[in-house]
């Protein structure tokens, strides 16, 4: 028989130099080589872990593909609410500019020429309030 057995496979008990003593196993016990059966359960182990490893990576990978989605959403979003602020800059900037050319109307000692001003002011304010965006809705 040979000296190399595959792995975990149990063989039968041998000599050594030593007196075997009196209540050793019958040489048709069967004994496991321990360090075999060691490094196969390493082995083993190492799988598993392996395989849980890899469902942990892949998990990893789709959370951050949906954190990447979500944080484009919010980039969108973000854009939106600045655009939405810009326009109503540049709206509140033309609102004051008509305010104050109305207060200069009202300084004016020439009555027709006031009216004419404020009629003129009063059309480009409808003007400004009526304006949309071509992306916003209306309702």
């Amino acid at each position: 028989m040979s000296d190399i057995k595959p792995d975990l496979t149990p063989f039968a008990p041998y000599q050594t130099d030593e007196a075997a003593p009196a209540s050793a196993a019958p040489a048709s016990a069967r004994v496991i080589d321990f360090r075999r059966y060691r490094l196969a359960r390493l082995i083993n182990d190492a799988s598993v872990q392996q395989g849980e490893l890899a469902r942990m990576m892949r998990a990893s990978a789709n959370e951050r593909t949906q954190l990447a989605e979500a944080l484009q959403g919010a980039q969108r979003h973000l854009a939106t609410i600045a655009d939405s602020y810009t326009h109503l800059l540049t709206r509140l900037a033309r609102e004051k500019d008509f305010r104050t050319a109305c207060q200069e109307a009202a300084e004016l000692e020439d009555l027709d020429e006031m009216i004419r001003r404020r009629d003129a002011l009063a059309s480009e304010l409808a003007d400004i309030r009526r304006a949309v965006r071509p992306n916003q809705r209306m309702g």
